[in-house]
């Protein structure tokens, strides 16, 4: 079999591409499950894993959880201990173009309090294994798991698997990320207005959905900053028009971003990466994703040359 020679991996807040696949599963935290207990995405949190096929042929996928390599491991996190920890429903599929593959994720954490409050990661991953094809796609979908510091309590470990409906991260940012140029230091800058830069959720539900959306700093994100940027040394620099957002059902709802940052000399010229985090509330159980915005900023005015004297 060849080799895969595309390998993507886009974390964060964007969907995962590669070649002609595509899926919104680029990465996933979730938090506060309890030991003991068995979880699918699907029931949890309304996200499975969907990978769509962009190209023009169809391919045959095979989709494994891997062991995380080490250039991969999100800081604050360890690989799972045993990769049967997670594991998809289905494993192989045959898509036609612009269709998609859809499995559940299970994840299933050991009754040990060894494990209480402990964060893993484990990645999985998607790859292309059709044998006429010269170049073989892979794709690497990230899942952050964040074990509850609370012991279950007698009758949740009864249940070993929780079926119900905890969370819904059955929506989709577009986009994900966005750059913005030049931006003027010591005003409040209307991306919206002044750049078309906004967050845009889109619903595909029946019922309304509620967000929260904030600006965080990049050490409660641990998402990987660009090259030539570094961590905004302050996340409030950025704010939405309101912290607050309704979604109804199938429909589209657009959040302006303002950024201000001091008009100091230390600041001019620098390029900044701010994480925006897009919560949906009234959950069981914390989910979010992360939108993300680059920022370079103006350098000072030439001061105007002086008149030679006469």
């Amino acid at each position: 079999m060849l080799a895969a020679a595309i390998l993507a991996l886009l974390f964060g807040a964007d969907p995962a591409r590669a070649g002609g696949l595509r899926t919104p599963f680029g990465e996933v935290t979730i938090k506060n499950l309890k030991i003991g207990q068995t979880y699918s995405l699907k029931d949890l949190i309304n996200f499975p894993l969907r990978v769509i096929n962009t190209g023009s042929e169809s391919v045959q996928l095979d989709i494994q959880t891997r062991r995380v390599p080490a250039t991969s491991l999100k800081r604050g996190f360890e690989p799972v201990p045993d990769l049967s920890w997670v594991k998809v429903e289905q494993s192989t599929f045959t898509i036609s173009p612009q269709q998609e593959a859809i499995t559940d994720v299970v994840v299933s954490i050991p009754d040990d309090p060894k494990l209480l409050g402990r964060r893993f990661q484990a990645d999985i991953w998607t790859r292309q294994i059709s044998r006429s094809a010269m170049l073989l796609t892979a794709i690497d979908s990230r899942l952050l798991i964040e074990v509850s510091s609370v012991p279950p309590t007698p009758d949740e470990l009864k249940k070993k698997f929780v079926h119900h409906r905890v969370a819904n991260l059955d929506f989709t940012l577009f986009p994900t990320n966005a750059e913005a140029d030049d931006v003027p230091l010591g005003v409040d800058y209307n991306l919206e207005k002044e750049r078309k830069i906004a967050i845009k959720i889109v619903n595909p539900n029946d019922e309304t959905l509620h967000f929260r959306i904030k600006s965080v700093p990049n050490w409660e994100a641990l998402l990987h900053v660009p090259h030539g940027f570094e961590e905004a040394y302050d996340a409030r620099w950025l704010r939405p028009k309101d912290e607050l957002m309704a979604v109804p059902g199938n429909s589209i709802r657009r959040m302006g971003l303002i950024v201000r940052v001091p008009d100091e000399a230390r600041y001019y010229g620098k390029a900044f990466f701010f994480p925006v985090a897009v919560e949906v509330l009234e959950q069981e159980i914390p989910a979010k994703i992360y939108y993300t915005l680059e920022v370079r900023l103006k350098n000072p005015a030439p001061a105007p040359k002086a008149s030679p004297k006469p």
